[in-house]
């Protein structure tokens, strides 16, 4: 069986971003990579998807090389003056990100809203 997780970041706190890996890669152990995964990045999430100290350069690479899909919220890269031309390498957008969450949960997808 393939599940599916949608999982809302919203966050740019360090120890937020830090928790999300690690149940994104609890995800991938536990169910033997039997999983498709997106991470939905919106609100205050803005430095994660950027990048622009590059903080994540690993912690991305390592996300995607396992086929996570990770998504920015158009709406949260126009409030803040960013284009998809900001984004870190292999990072799509969705025009909303509550629309993604509400279109993937009416799919089937299991949801989780990522930090503590």
């Amino acid at each position: 069986m393939k599940y599916k997780a949608v999982i809302q970041l919203s966050s740019g706190e360090d120890a937020v971003i830090k928790s999300t890996a690690s149940q994104i890669h609890n995800l991938l152990k536990d169910l033997k990579n039997e999983v498709e995964i997106e991470l939905v990045c919106h609100g205050k999430s803005l430095s994660f998807v950027t990048n622009d100290q590059g903080v994540w350069n690993s912690l991305i690479e390592d996300l995607l090389s396992k086929s996570v899909k990770i998504v920015a919220c158009e709406n949260m890269l126009i409030a803040n003056a960013k284009s998809k031309n900001d984004l870190f390498a292999g990072i799509e957008t969705v025009p909303a990100a509550i629309a993604e969450l509400v279109v993937k949960q009416q799919q089937g997808w299991s949801y989780i809203k990522a930090g503590f």
